[in-house]
């Protein structure tokens, strides 16, 4: 798989989130800039470039450095991107989806023709969560019709099916 900037950019958005492009994008082509020079130069709060800092350290897509300031005694963290991981961390994201999707594929199966969900589309629960509301919509009030979900389960088939082709 070839990563163009776009699908970087999509990569680091789904694991990271969409507030941290504006720091990808300063620290590309750069090595070991100070959290503060980052901070300054996106216009952003220094917490929250730490924040975005090091939930890329979480998936390996920046590395740090950590140096003692001799004049105030406190320590200064510096950054580097790291591009080369974007290929495993989409991997792994696309492995967690997958997962996810089989959890929730189980779930359905297990429950099949037992969801119910309210009128005005509000809320879908299993049967023992709509025991509990007496089938009757936490949120609107509404009586709660049973759903039956073989779409979803063929659906949810579907998506596994894709997402084990490209794993």
């Amino acid at each position: 798989m070839r990563v163009t900037a776009k699908k970087a950019e999509e990569i680091i958005s789904e694991a990271v989130g969409a507030d941290s492009l504006d720091v990808i994008d300063f620290l590309k082509g750069k090595k070991n800039i100070s959290e503060f020079v980052i901070s300054e130069k996106t216009k952003t709060e220094i917490h929250l470039v730490r924040n975005i800092l090091y939930r890329l350290h979480n998936y390996n897509l920046a590395q740090y450095k950590r140096k003692k300031d001799s004049k105030k005694g406190y320590y200064i963290s510096y950054w580097t991107y790291n591009p080369k991981v974007l290929r495993d961390v989409a991997k792994t994201l696309e492995k967690n989806k997958l997962h996810k999707l089989q959890e929730r594929l189980v779930r359905e199966e297990k429950h099949a023709g037992c969801f119910f969900m309210c009128k005005g589309g509000c809320i879908r629960m299993d049967f023992d969560q709509g025991t509990e509301n007496e089938f009757r919509c936490p949120e609107c009030g509404e009586l709660m019709n049973q759903q039956d979900n073989a779409r979803t389960i063929e659906f949810l088939r579907k998506e596994i099916a894709k997402l084990e082709v490209r794993a």
